[in-house]
């Protein structure tokens, strides 16, 4: 597990140092789409299951998009996501989905302090 973790904190560390935005909300995202990897979710289920402001997490899902983490479907005029089903996106986030809440915890210490390191 300790090679994945490293794995999957470089890669987190790589899509959030270009987010501007609130960039707990897009590691939130991230973490609930690699829970439920093969499930279509609409914009206000996401908010409603993140508990977070809808701005927040549209603007996150537009970010993931642009970053081909997120695949956009249109069924009966209703916009769902779901994580990509391509290998280089998917498996580091299945990873992410799979951590325990002290994992988590750990990874976003290290990705944040990383990260504020790269600003400076």
């Amino acid at each position: 597990m300790f090679a994945s973790v490293n794995v999957v904190e470089e890669q987190l560390t790589r899509y959030i140092k270009d987010y501007a935005d609130d960039q707990c909300c897009l590691l939130e995202l991230l973490r609930f789409l690699g829970k439920h990897p093969f499930t279509r979710f609409s914009q206000l289920a996401i908010v409603h299951a993140l508990k977070n402001q809808g701005v927040l997490v549209s603007r996150g899902l537009k970010y993931l998009i642009e970053n081909e983490l997120v695949t956009e479907e249109i069924e009966n005029s209703i916009h769902l996501f779901s994580l990509t089903t391509t290998e280089q996106g998917q498996s580091w986030t299945l990873e992410l989905g799979q951590m325990d809440w002290y994992q988590w915890q750990s990874l976003l210490k290290r990705v944040t302090i990383s990260n504020d390191r790269m600003a400076f």
